[in-house]
């Protein structure tokens, strides 16, 4: 076997209580069945001051099986087994501290901001929002982060989960309710600035995030003051969106295109 391979096989078999022994021992079964403890050391490494214990430790735990004597023979537990097993004892030990720790938070509201660094990792905390979402999910979402979040708010769409979404790029046919951003140049804006990501869902969970080359940042909160600053942004949005799209001559006229002027009266205070 490739020591990389064996290497992660052992430190996953860890994650559920197994000695790097232990897991040699077993996987060096799986190859080779209805061996001897001091076959199963010379082929697995384990040393043979340590494999008897090791062996001893792995009936016990019902992960092989001892037969005959002098010497005995030792047999993995079949793999599907093994893993099945563990699969249960996971989901079960999950529920469990899920039902305990519910009776402790129960009535608990969330006021904290809990902050991310790094694309993946604020990615990964938005896709928990959409796949914990069971009513009404909110985004703004520019066209780069939303191809990470495609299938997911597509299945979201299929259970029945509102969607409303304003989107920054090229139009297509997207999940949901979609406003299609229609103010120009902005991609040289968010090369400066950053593009922006908000995601609300069932009005309990909250996202804003900044993703640009040099820094993606975002802060998630279930505090209602946070969530009401980003209902307002996102609403706000939507209007701009609907009446740039039906008014855009007499806006141009006005302000300049991509509201220029207006813009160029408020950047020494908010840009």
């Amino acid at each position: 076997m490739a020591a990389r391979r064996e290497k992660l096989i052992i430190d996953k078999m860890a994650e559920f209580g197994f000695t790097k022994y232990e897991a040699k021992a077993y996987i060096t079964l799986l190859e080779y069945d209805n061996i001897s403890a001091y076959e199963i050391s010379k082929r697995s490494g384990v040393p043979q001051s340590k494999i008897y214990e090791t062996v001893s430790n792995l009936v016990e735990e019902g992960i092989i099986i001892a037969r005959g004597e002098n010497p005995v023979h030792y047999s993995p537990l079949p793999l599907k087994e093994f893993i099945q097993r563990h699969r249960s004892k996971m989901e079960k030990s999950l529920s469990t501290l899920e039902r305990e720790l519910e009776e402790i938070s129960r009535g608990t509201e969330i006021d904290y901001m809990w902050h991310f660094e790094g694309t993946d990792s604020c990615l990964e905390k938005v896709k928990n929002i959409i796949e914990q979402a069971e009513e009404k999910i909110v985004l703004e979402i520019w066209e780069q982060e939303y191809q990470e979040l495609n299938s997911l708010l597509e299945a979201a769409g299929r259970r029945g989960v509102k969607i409303l979404m304003i989107y920054y790029g090229k139009e297509k046919e997207l999940p949901g309710e979609v406003y299609f951003h229609r103010l120009e140049r902005l991609q040289e804006y968010t090369s400066s600035q950053g593009r922006w990501l908000t995601a609300l869902a069932d009005k309990s969970d909250c996202f804003f995030g900044s993703f640009s080359e040099e820094r993606t940042e975002g802060i998630w909160s279930q505090n209602q003051a946070f969530m009401l600053m980003a209902q307002s942004f996102i609403s706000h949005d939507i209007y701009i969106a609907e009446i740039y799209d039906k008014f855009s001559r007499e806006l141009d006229r006005e302000f300049g295109p991509n509201l220029d002027r207006l813009r160029s009266k408020i950047s020494d205070y908010l840009l």
